[in-house]
């Protein structure tokens, strides 16, 4: 299984925090299209950054409603409690849209509307010389209104994601290794460890 270390940082260095590469392209034939995560945290807030290069990209949703996985799209599904089956999916385009949902799986998972998603996740998308990538953050107090007692410390579960169904290359990309036959990013047995350090 997959293992990650997010290191503690005041402030996100992202030069000197370690990466981790989707290298796993399961049901599709390999494509050029790569991407890369990197994720620390303050003792507050869990920050991610991740990168994909794609050309071209797809970025033509904008509504609280949209699946963004038809756009390009760069996912964060994060599970808070390691023995809890329940998580949450980050899902954005380059554009900043968020599709975010909460549940143990796809029939019990619960779409979540956020009121302010720029003030409490400070999404920040960028534009590279070779395709897209977006920054944001988790605060610990938002997680806990669904897991209470949560830290950003021991161990949580999770796996970083790139899809993009409706562009020029329809692809997946997965961080930790995929189990399915078929396109499924809804399984927690799949997700790595992830360890506060």
């Amino acid at each position: 299984m997959a293992s990650y270390t997010i290191i503690r940082q005041a402030a996100p260095d992202w030069a000197a925090v370690p990466a981790v590469t989707l290298r796993h392209q399961p049901w599709l034939a390999p494509c050029a299209v790569a991407a890369r995560a990197q994720a620390c945290h303050d003792g507050e807030r869990l920050f991610v950054r991740m990168e994909a290069e794609e050309a071209p990209v797809r970025a033509t949703l904008t509504g609280p409603l949209d699946q963004v996985c038809n756009d390009s799209c760069l996912e964060f599904f994060f599970a808070p409690d390691p023995a809890d089956a329940r998580y949450f999916n980050f899902e954005w385009n380059p554009l900043g849209t968020l599709y975010l949902g909460f549940g143990a799986g796809r029939p019990t998972r619960v779409r979540q509307i956020v009121r302010d998603a720029q003030a409490l996740f400070a999404p920040t998308p960028f534009q590279t010389e070779r395709g897209w990538g977006i920054e944001f953050s988790i605060p610990a107090s938002f997680v806990r209104l669904y897991v209470p007692g949560f830290a950003l410390a021991g161990e949580a579960a999770g796996n970083f994601y790139k899809c993009g169904d409706q562009t020029q290359t329809p692809h997946y990309l997965a961080w930790s290794p995929l189990g399915s036959e078929t396109p499924d990013y809804h399984r927690r047995r799949d997700f790595g460890t992830l360890v506060f350090g």
